[in-house]
């Protein structure tokens, strides 16, 4: 198991990505994952806290990120290999470089028992 954390241009760039990961319809027409990974959808992470008088009236207002922010605890990482030429395939998390990003902390999120810094 390894834990990354991927920032998207949006919320619907971010959807694209997790519809890619394998699933199937169930018979309501549901679409139901079948990999093993563990999605949160942080959304845009608040990086300044708003300010707010005695009565709950906004003073300054809160500062968001520009970019969605996801968290993935990567379980299915075992690469594919091709029978016949031997080859190996790439791993669904190495599809999602190009939004990763490396943290120096912990950030916003954890997954109880499994820590991004090792």
């Amino acid at each position: 198991m390894i834990v990354k954390k991927y920032e998207f241009p949006s919320e619907k760039k971010a959807n694209e990505y997790i519809k890619k990961l394998p699933h199937q319809i169930d018979d309501d027409g549901n679409e139901q994952p079948t990999h093993k990974n563990t999605i949160v959808k942080l959304g845009f992470i608040c990086i300044i806290d708003g300010e707010y008088n005695d009565q709950g009236e906004e003073i300054q207002a809160p500062e968001f990120a520009k970019k969605y922010s996801v968290d993935v605890l990567w379980r299915d990482s075992i690469r594919p290999v091709n029978e016949e030429t031997e080859i190996e395939g790439d791993l669904t998390l190495d599809l999602w470089a190009d939004y990763e990003i490396i943290l120096e902390n912990e950030g916003v999120h954890e997954f109880m028992g499994v820590k991004y810094i090792k």
